[in-house]
């Protein structure tokens, strides 16, 4: 173990300074070759290259006079590669000028080795120059797609890309730009900005373009979050007459039930239900934020009309009660609301929210009953009608309605008040009231109820006051 520890170390110790022993080995080679070039080479330039091959004449476009140092030299290798070819082949020097030595000829090319050699070692894992090229068809699309986040396909209408003669279809050469390409590029452009959506603080992107289906989308978003906490049932059609809008497809409503039943769990848990809200809602599929809402309104202690009664039984029902309770708070949520489907919010027949309250109570309200008319043959039979007014379980303190002005309509015929209704009928002999819903008779009511309120003050002469609870027939 101690040898095989002393042998990584020595590896990883290796490893680390061979980078450095490489860079020191470069600069040692460079620093001779700096010298042999100045000492030896340029010397052999002057003597047999320059006369043809200087900045003055630059015979082949070759110019050998502007590398007076090695330095100079490094920045075009290229060069001395096509030199270096041209002296294997015998070309340099040409024939009608004096020519180099075996040996000088040796030394020059040993020398040309070396450096390119070194060269090459020194720029090891430089990919060369990179050309200016466009993003081929396949990386543009792939761009756009990440940048917008939806699956658009804008190169579909753009020449192929050509995939030179590697095989590729990366290769820059081959990934020019023409004037009919940009033209593309501008069509692609506008129709990815045509899937922009502005908001509020800035904006997004939808794989449609128009108003309508980014409505769509945040109503199907809505529905999918909500949808995870209420049951789905079908929709009629609650806001028109329409035939054609019998079925609205499907709408969500909150299961009451297992909201309940859940707030029974949170009412029996040994820990703080505040710490067990998340918990239960998440085990059963519930929203934390409703269910929370539902056991703050339950649990609490302050006067209610509304909740008294519910919270009251709910402190002690059981699991398997919850059904009763749910109905009760149905029957209190159809009375005071109307629940609308969110995709008919807005339309012509349509409500203008998602939850419309009712005014249950109101302060005037008419009444209109049709008498059936007696068939042929057939004599008019007696219809009852019963005036009830009820004090909503909250007591009937203030609680007073007065009847205006009941009365009998006929076509063609004077009204009949219904004070007037025993003088009409021919009967007698008035009852003394004590309560209107006590003063019934078989033909109308006695006459000295109409006008007068049960605490004394005065009514419209021909109106009936009574005060809840009463049934006045």
């Amino acid at each position: 173990m101690p040898q095989l520890f002393t042998t990584l170390v020595l590896m990883t110790l290796t490893l680390l300074a061979s980078p450095l022993l490489v860079a020191a080995d470069e600069r040692l080679s460079f620093e001779i070759l700096a010298d042999q070039y100045e000492h030896e080479i340029r010397p052999m330039l002057d003597r047999f290259c320059l006369e043809c091959h200087s900045t003055e004449l630059k015979e082949g476009e070759l110019d050998l006079e502007r590398f007076p140092t090695l330095a100079a030299v490094r920045q075009d290798a290229t060069v001395w590669q096509n030199v270096l070819g041209m002296l294997a082949i015998g070309e340099m020097p040409p024939e009608d000028s004096e020519p180099l030595s075996v040996q000088q000829r040796k030394q020059f090319q040993e020398w040309l080795h070396k450096y390119l050699d070194t060269e090459a070692r020194s720029r090891a894992g430089d990919p060369g120059p990179v050309v200016l090229r466009r993003l081929n068809n396949a990386e543009y699309t792939y761009t756009i797609r990440d940048l917008t986040g939806i699956p658009l396909d804008p190169a579909h209408e753009f020449p192929v890309d050509g995939a030179a003669g590697e095989g590729f279809t990366n290769t820059g050469q081959t990934l020019a730009m023409s004037p009919a390409l940009i033209r593309k590029y501008l069509d692609a452009a506008k129709g990815i900005a045509a899937h922009a959506v502005l908001l509020p603080d800035g904006f997004r992107f939808s794989p449609h373009t128009t108003r309508r289906d980014w409505t769509d989308e945040y109503i199907t978003l809505i529905r999918e979050f909500y949808g995870q906490f209420v049951d789905s049932e079908k929709l009629g059609a609650t806001y028109s007459e329409d035939p054609g809008l019998a079925e609205l497809g499907r709408a969500g409503r909150l299961p009451l039930e297992k909201y309940l039943l859940a707030t029974i769990t949170l009412r029996d848990a040994p820990s703080a239900p505040a710490q067990a809200i998340e918990d239960v809602a998440r085990a059963n599929g519930l929203s934390a934020r409703y269910l929370g809402t539902l056991w703050s309104f339950l649990s609490e202690s302050d006067t209610s009309f509304f909740w008294d009664n519910l919270r009251t039984r709910w402190r002690t029902a059981k699991p398997q009660e919850t059904a009763a309770l749910a109905t009760e708070i149905a029957a209190w949520q159809k009375a005071l609301w109307v629940f609308g489907p969110i995709a008919m919010i807005g339309t012509e027949t349509g409500p203008s929210r998602w939850m419309e309250p009712l005014q249950p109570l109101v302060a005037q309200h008419e009444l209109t009953f049709t008498m059936p008319a007696p068939g042929e043959g057939e004599q008019q039979k007696d219809v009852v009608v019963s005036l009830l007014a009820t004090d909503a379980g909250d007591g009937n303190e203030h609680d007073f309605i007065v009847w205006q002005r009941p009365r009998l309509v006929m076509e063609g015929k004077p009204d009949i008040l219904l004070r007037d209704l025993r003088a009409t009928a021919g009967t007698s002999d008035p009852v003394e009231p004590v309560n209107p819903g006590d003063s019934a008779t078989q033909w109308g009511l006695d006459p000295r109820l109409f006008g007068k309120h049960p605490l004394g003050p005065s009514v419209d002469a021909d109106s009936l006051c009574s005060q809840a609870p009463s049934v006045i027939t």
